[in-house]
């Protein structure tokens, strides 16, 4: 699953390229009943629609994220908060580390500039300044405010600052549905109300994000009783909830509200995703075939070498090769780079992020009986 939203948001990303796609998907919202039109309502709410949805793949990470990092904390013996938080570290931090500092090193010799800058496309957020020292730390570090040098590197900066509070998150989660939701999605509104009123975007819009965590986090606690009564429902029940499904994904395009409400809803729609997936084995069966495993495996590199990629392309690539040519050669280009970079950077991260949190999580022998030992 984590693959697939990898592979939604590269194609989100290459066709935004063209203005006219930028225009209609960037506005989070608009559709066909808003005077749009019907390209807007095929670019916008029709099943194949869900292959380029990225905010929705966006927040479905996020989701998946809380539900995966919470198993752990829900067996015999859970992780301290130490090495829990230097896994994830380790886990997150030198892989942006190494992208940003590429991207940083190549740019003063990248002849940016080429591209025609207005109208507007997703390509005008990247790359528009000559990088310093002090926005290369704060984006490689994963606390800026605006990621220029690769800006998917936005999701991971919440994803690294919820890691930061996430056994609080769990705590919390554990008090039940009816305290943890409500109090998740005050937080959400103070920070969206902070967005609205003074337009800032600093660390309170963390709490913005974490219902997303929180979702995924109640789903793997209640996951045994999730499972039961979805597999205890008719075939037509269950295909009921597919269609539900789609619908609280599609949300924002069919009934446009206000951004904090879509993206509940988004994040509602990819809490009962996850929840359909682990209750069918024939959904599950379905995953495990062909490349997607692979997918699964590299989106994280994925995710960070395509927008850089998707940049070089269409400025270095001469103006005689049409566009959808360039776009599908990046998108290649990001898959084999992502394999390259798994297996130099992401994996011997993985590998170190476990033994260390295995070497922090380790009891420590009193003296007195390390001394009685090595005398006995």
């Amino acid at each position: 699953m984590r693959g697939i939203a990898a592979i939604i948001i590269i194609v989100y990303h290459c066709i935004t390229v063209y203005p006219g796609i930028f225009h209609v998907l960037d506005g989070y919202g608009r559709n066909a009943f808003d005077g749009g039109g019907l390209s807007v309502f095929l670019l916008t709410t029709l099943p194949p629609s869900l292959l380029w949805s990225g905010r929705e793949a966006v927040l479905f990470f996020f989701t998946l994220s809380g539900f995966v990092l919470t198993l752990p904390f829900l067996t015999t013996r859970p992780p301290n908060y130490v090495p829990f938080l230097m896994q994830r570290m380790v886990r997150l931090l030198p892989p942006c580390i190494f992208i940003v500092l590429l991207i940083a090193a190549l740019l003063p010799i990248i002849p940016v500039g080429a591209r025609n800058a207005t109208p507007m496309t997703i390509l005008d957020y990247c790359w528009f300044e000559a990088p310093n020292l002090w926005m290369v730390l704060r984006q490689a570090l994963l606390f800026g405010d605006f990621y220029s040098l690769n800006p998917v590197l936005w999701t991971l900066h919440y994803e690294w600052h919820a890691s930061i509070v996430f056994p609080l998150l769990v705590a919390v989660t554990a008090l039940g549905t009816r305290v943890a939701v409500p109090l998740f999605l005050i937080g959400a509104a103070i920070a969206y109300g902070e967005l609205r009123l003074t337009g800032a975007t600093g660390y309170a819009m963390t709490l913005y994000y974490l219902p997303y965590f929180a979702f995924g986090s109640l789903l793997a606690r209640h996951r045994a009783a999730i499972r039961a009564w979805i597999g205890g429902l008719s075939g037509g029940a269950r295909l009921g909830l597919w269609v539900g499904c789609y619908i609280l994904l599609k949300f924002r395009w069919l009934a446009p509200a206000p951004a904090v409400l879509d993206d509940l809803v988004n994040g509602a729609g990819a809490a009962l995703l996850i929840a359909l997936v682990i209750s069918s084995a024939t959904a599950q069966a379905w995953l495990m075939r062909g490349p997607l495993p692979w997918f699964g495996k590299v989106s994280f590199s994925l995710y960070l070498v395509h927008v850089p990629v998707i940049l070089l392309m269409v400025e270095l690539m001469p103006a005689v090769v049409p566009l959808p040519v360039t776009l599908l050669a990046a998108a290649l280009l990001s898959l084999g780079l992502a394999q390259v970079m798994f297996r130099t950077v992401e994996l011997p991260c993985i590998q170190l992020s476990r033994r260390i949190a295995k070497a922090l999580a380790r009891p420590v022998q009193p003296a007195g009986l390390r001394t009685e030992s090595a005398t006995s």
